[in-house]
């Protein structure tokens, strides 16, 4: 069983919401937590310094991961300040409206590059670098349901992110466990206070971060499970 406790965890996109809270989370365990962003600059900083003056440990970096060499350099700085990369949290997404009809093919490949490649790069430079015979995880958020006609890019995307983590999940065995974590309708308690149209589910309430989080950490710490698609949508998928 993998024991998060010292072990370098990148949390893509976490200076918001999910990722957010699932680096706080983590760094509660003893996780030396690498904070990424792009945009978010003022809200990571926020997140770093909540980890660390709670006696966590996070780091901050910045990568469009959009750009394969920016990714690249990220590992990099990972490499130099922490000699290891345990567990990688794919949680960064693009998320756009668009049709098959009216999609813009540089949108389309901006979500291709942030939804499906990136994962992809940081799982072969996580498995090329660090850790052909440590334990690792990989995570790759997901969603419920990647067959969407009004966010087609998006749907293919993700959709292509379900087939990589099957993919990695048997290329990186017997050492790294690679899984998705499929979700559906999930509020921040600040979502909460605003009036969001969405589908609940057989559940009829949304999800929390708790749940996601208390998923994560089920996946880090059990090394029996891999190559799966956990949905946790609150039984979207039942309808």
């Amino acid at each position: 069983m993998l024991n998060p406790k010292n072990k370098v965890t990148l949390v893509t996109g976490s200076g918001k919401r999910i990722g957010k809270h699932i680096a706080i989370s983590l760094a509660k365990t003893g996780s030396k937590i690498i904070i990424h962003y792009n945009e978010s600059e003022e809200e990571a900083l926020e997140t770093v310094e909540i980890i660390n003056s709670n006696g966590g440990s996070a780091y901050p970096i910045k990568a469009n991961l959009e750009y394969s060499n920016e990714i690249f350099m990220m590992v990099d700085s990972i490499k130099k300040k922490y000699g290891s990369l345990d567990i990688i949290i794919n949680n960064a997404s693009k998320f756009n409206k668009d049709t098959v009809e009216n999609i813009e093919i540089t949108e389309w490949d901006k979500m291709m590059a942030i939804n499906f490649k990136a994962p992809f790069i940081l799982a072969h430079l996580m498995y090329k670098n660090f850790n052909k015979k440590n334990i690792g995880k990989i995570i790759n958020i997901g969603d419920w349901r990647t067959a969407r006609k009004k966010r087609f890019s998006y749907g293919v995307s993700k959709s292509a992110l379900s087939g990589l983590t099957k993919s990695l999940a048997i290329s990186m065995a017997p050492n790294i466990q690679v899984n998705e974590i499929a979700l559906g309708a999930i509020l921040s308690p600040s979502d909460s206070k605003t009036k969001v149209k969405i589908n609940l589910g057989p559940s009829n309430r949304p999800g929390t971060l708790d749940e996601v989080y208390s998923t994560v950490i089920s996946l880090i710490t059990n090394d029996f499970i891999t190559g799966e698609k956990i949905l946790l949508d609150g039984g979207l998928h039942l309808q």
